[in-house]
C-alpha cells in the first residue's frame, strides 16, 4: 500500500533478476492496475523491474469517489505520485528510475516531473496528449467538447462522475473531472499547475497509437512539443481498443521504449551491465 488518505492504494511489485532499471507505471483513468500485468511481466523478462499501483478509487482501491470522497490533479501530483516514486527508489538502489504514464497517468507524470515533485531519469507517456478539443478534427472536436460539458454537469449533479456509464471505467472524482474538462476547453494546465518550464529536465518519449480516438496524433504531438520530447507513432496491428490494448499486447511498445532508453543512454542493452547512477 501507499499512503493517500482516505484511499487504500494497493501496489504490485514485479522484480526482475539483474534489473537494468525500475519502471513506475501510472494507469489511465478508470483502468485497473491488473490490466497492465502482461506489460509488467514482459518488462521483467527484459530486465526491468516494475512498480504498479492503482489510481485512487479505481480497480482494487477503495473507497470509490463520491460527494464525500474527492481529489484533483494537484493531489495526484503532490500526494499520490511522490510516495510511489520513493518506494521504487528504495527498491532500485542506484539503478535508473523510469516513469511511465498512460493517458491520465501521463498527465500526472508530466506535471509532477515539470514541477519538481518527483525526480526520475526518464519519462515515457503512452496515449497521452494535450486534450484541447482543437486537437481533434471535424465532428471529433465537437464530441470532445460536448463530453467536457457533460462530465462537468454530472459532477455537480452527483458529486462525482459515474464514469462506469461513460466509458471511463469507474466513478471519477468531481474535482479531477472538472479540471480535466478545463484542459479540453482551454488546452492549458494553468488552472491546475504553477508556471511550467519550457522543457522537461530529463529525456521524454511520447508514444501514440494509430487509430486512437482518445489520443489522436495532433494531441500527442502537442504534448511532446511542450516537453521538447521525442515522439513515436505506432501502427496498431493487434486487436482491441487502440487507446489501451497495447498493454495486453506489449511487445511492440516495450521494444520501442527499450530501444529509445538505450539510445538515450538511460540503460544498457539487454545482456549488458546495468547502468548505475552516480
Amino acid at each position: 500500500m501507499v499512503e493517500f488518505p482516505p484511499f487504500e492504494v494497493p501496489v504490485a511489485w514485479y522484480p526482475a533478476a539483474g534489473a537494468r532499471a525500475v519502471i513506475v507505471l501510472v494507469p489511465a483513468m478508470g483502468t485497473s492496475a491488473s490490466y497492465y500485468r502482461p506489460f509488467a511481466e514482459l518488462c521483467t523478462s527484459r530486465a526491468f523491474s516494475v512498480l504498479l499501483a492503482e489510481l485512487p478509487g479505481s480497480g482494487a482501491s477503495r473507497p470509490r469517489p463520491s460527494r464525500r470522497v474527492d481529489y484533483g490533479y494537484r493531489d495526484l501530483v503532490s500526494g499520490y505520485l511522490p510516495p510511489l516514486v520513493e518506494q521504487a527508489r528504495g527498491r532500485c538502489g542506484n539503478k535508473p528510475l523510469i516513469l511511465l504514464g498512460h493517458s491520465l497517468g501521463g498527465h500526472v507524470g508530466v506535471l509532477a516531473t515539470l514541477q519538481g515533485e518527483v525526480v526520475v531519469d526518464a519519462l515515457v507517456t503512452l496515449a497521452a496528449g494535450n486534450i484541447h478539443y482543437r486537437n481533434w478534427v471535424n465532428k471529433g472536436a465537437g464530441k470532445v467538447r460536448f463530453f467536457a460539458w457533460l462530465v462537468t454537469a454530472l459532477s455537480y449533479l452527483f458529486g462525482q462522475v459515474p464514469g462506469q456509464y461513460l466509458g471511463l471505467g469507474s466513478p471519477q472524482p468531481r474535482t479531477l473531472m472538472r479540471e480535466w474538462a478545463g484542459i479540453i476547453r482551454s488546452g492549458s494546465f494553468s488552472h491546475i499547475a504553477d508556471a511550467l518550464p519550457a522543457a522537461a529536465p530529463m529525456p521524454v518519449l511520447a508514444i501514440g497509437f494509430e487509430g486512437d480516438f482518445m489520443a489522436p496524433s495532433k494531441s500527442v504531438a502537442s504534448l511532446a512539443h511542450t516537453l521538447r520530447g521525442d515522439m513515436e507513432w505506432l501502427p496498431v496491428t493487434w486487436p482491441g481498443n487502440a487507446h489501451a490494448s497495447w498493454a495486453r499486447h506489449p511487445e511492440p511498445t516495450l521494444s520501442v521504449i527499450e530501444k529509445w532508453l538505450a539510445e538515450r543512454g538511460v540503460v544498457g542493452l539487454k545482456g549488458g551491465a546495468p547502468r548505475e547512477i552516480d
